[in-house]
């Protein structure tokens, strides 16, 4: 019997796809320049503001590459687990039904039989997204009751992550996916393929 291990809490900033920008602490001892300096300030101040804006890793928008997913996948072949977080709404593109920066199962996730996997939910959405092991497409259930984040169809709210486990016992050919009503139709699901042996692995379909 698997045992259900969730947690839901607020999550934090620490993966963005845009950089910081620190500004120059230096100050101007010259009192006939601080006016120049001044607009100078305003003008720095506003491309800033313009960069924010195009460019916001809190709500998931903004342009950018997608990761690398493989970064995102840690596998210890000891205890035969692996865990796998998935970033619901990643600030790769402007459109954020995805699951670290990929959509529409460009996402592969493979898991053999036998291995017990955890999967780590965090939503970076603007909207209420979930995880969910599921069939199909059609599937408005988990494959199973606990392959999931806490109530599924509701979903976790903006910044909150929960974390799941699931351990395949037959190969076969799946989904992990939002269940929020609309989402997994605009493209909030990954593919999950169960396999015969091997290690876990995640890569893009591309």
């Amino acid at each position: 019997m698997l045992s259900r291990k969730v947690s839901t809490a607020r999550a934090g900033n620490e993966i963005a796809s845009c950089r910081q920008v620190s500004s120059d602490s230096h100050q101007s001892t010259n009192r006939g320049g601080v006016r120049g300096f001044m607009a100078l300030r305003q003008l720095l101040l506003g491309a800033l503001l313009l960069v924010v804006v195009a460019c916001d890793p809190v709500t998931g928008t903004g342009s950018g590459t997608p990761p690398d997913p493989s970064q995102y996948l840690k596998v210890d072949s000891q205890t035969r687990s692996a865990v796998v977080t998935l970033i619901a709404g990643y600030p790769a593109s402007d459109y954020q039904f995805n699951y670290d920066g990929y959509g529409n199962g460009q996402l592969v996730l493979r898991v053999p039989v036998g291995w017990t996997m955890t999967v780590q939910c965090a939503n970076r959405s603007t909207v209420n997204q979930s995880c969910a092991v599921v069939a199909d497409g059609h599937a408005t259930e988990p494959l199973q009751p606990d392959w999931s984040t806490p109530n599924p169809q509701k979903g976790l709210n903006p910044g909150e992550s929960a974390s799941f486990e699931f351990a395949p016992q037959g190969p076969g050919s799946y989904r992990i996916a939002s269940l929020v009503a609309g989402s997994e139709a605009s493209g909030m699901w990954l593919t999950l393929e169960v396999v015969a042996a091997g290690k876990p692995g995640v890569a893009t379909a591309w």
